[in-house]
């Protein structure tokens, strides 16, 4: 039977014992460490702690950073109603700050909510450039791995033989509309959505070919890490250029969508999901924080991409650092934009 279901998680540590000195609901279990999400919530004080690292030989871990981005996810997952009992999620995880903070933000609700966590590493072709490839040959690849090893979270890389760069000026030449030029970061996402929603449909337990059960999907959720700063910079590029404004989803249903690419011979069959992205009230730079203060490895992958934010040279990347010039005067500049858009747009996501 086909099941990417990880309800059953064997933890490090007895989680039952674990429940006489604290509520495990509100901790994140490692292999090398527990990580305290909510202090006040998990019932611990600095002598359980203690009496915890001694009984159970086991470091913990308290972060006032990290867990101000718990709180802060979890009051953002009830407001928009993210996350629902025994769902299955399935993480879009490169190994960079925003989704290895979310792989570990995400990791207590397997015992609050139920639910299933499997992650994906899509490895995509850049112009001919791969940057994860073989497991064995990327010591970057490996550690991310690790980390979800310590967390005890399967990890899938799935590989897609399509060249972004190409496939964007395809795209681009192809257009109904003329002038629109497509990225190679849309062809980018387009490729990660079709890796993690085939996967979904071809190793889960899904009756997406079941007339009667079309909304079975719905139960599997896809997770991205899109922060506070993709969200801002999202609604300031649409401004650039002339297009109509509009947010990120912190939840969304997408149809399912073939998108054709007969030069390359092959087509993008994008199955229908839910994409979720709980950390988008979240700022990056709490994020980092929050990380170095537990002593959580990331994949630093700036000079990896060309395209990336720091290498790139579009209209997004100009927009981050309109807004980036502005914190300096006007702190909360990027909370301001989401707020005035929702006013003016309302659920009219992107």
């Amino acid at each position: 039977m086909k099941s990417c279901d990880n309800y059953k998680v064997d933890y490090s540590i007895d989680t039952k014992e674990l429940k006489k000195y604290c509520n495990p609901s509100y901790v994140v279990i490692r292999d090398d460490k527990l990580i305290v999400s909510n202090k006040r919530y998990a019932k611990l004080s600095k002598e359980k702690m203690k009496n915890i690292e001694k009984d159970f030989g086991i470091p913990v871990v308290y972060s006032r950073v990290y867990e101000e981005i718990s709180e802060k996810m979890g009051r953002f997952v009830a407001k928009y109603n993210i996350i629902n009992p025994r769902n299955n999620i399935v993480v879009g995880l490169s190994g960079g700050k925003d989704s290895l903070a979310l792989l570990h933000l995400l990791e207590p609700y397997r015992r609050k909510f139920g639910i299933s966590i499997t992650a994906i590493t899509a490895d995509l072709n850049i112009d001919g450039k791969r940057p994860w490839g073989n497991i064995e040959e990327n010591p970057h690849l490996k550690k991310v791995h690790e980390q979800c090893e310590h967390l005890r979270i399967p990890h899938k890389i799935i590989s897609h033989c399509g060249n972004v760069v190409e496939m964007s000026k395809y795209l681009t030449e192809n257009a109904k509309v003329k002038g629109i030029e497509y990225s190679p970061c849309f062809s980018c996402s387009l490729t990660r959505r079709h890796i993690i929603t085939n996967y979904i449909h071809d190793n889960c337990e899904t009756d997406l070919s079941n007339e009667n059960s079309k909304n079975n999907h719905k139960n599997y959720k896809v997770a991205f890490g899109h922060t506070l700063e993709d969200n801002s910079d999202t609604i300031l590029a649409n401004m650039f250029k002339g297009d109509k404004i509009k947010s990120l989803a912190p939840i969304k249903e997408f149809t399912p969508m073939n998108v054709p690419f007969d030069e390359f011979g092959f087509n993008l069959d994008l199955k229908p999901c839910t994409i979720i992205r709980p950390i988008l009230a979240i700022k990056e730079e709490k994020i980092v924080k929050a990380l170095e203060e537990c002593d959580i490895w990331y994949y630093k992958d700036k000079d990896e991409c060309p395209y990336s934010r720091a290498n790139g040279d579009g209209i997004r990347k100009r927009a981050h650092f309109v807004l980036k010039d502005l914190e300096k005067s006007i702190p909360n500049v990027r909370e301001m934009v989401i707020s005035s858009t929702l006013k003016t747009i309302g659920d009219d996501f992107e």
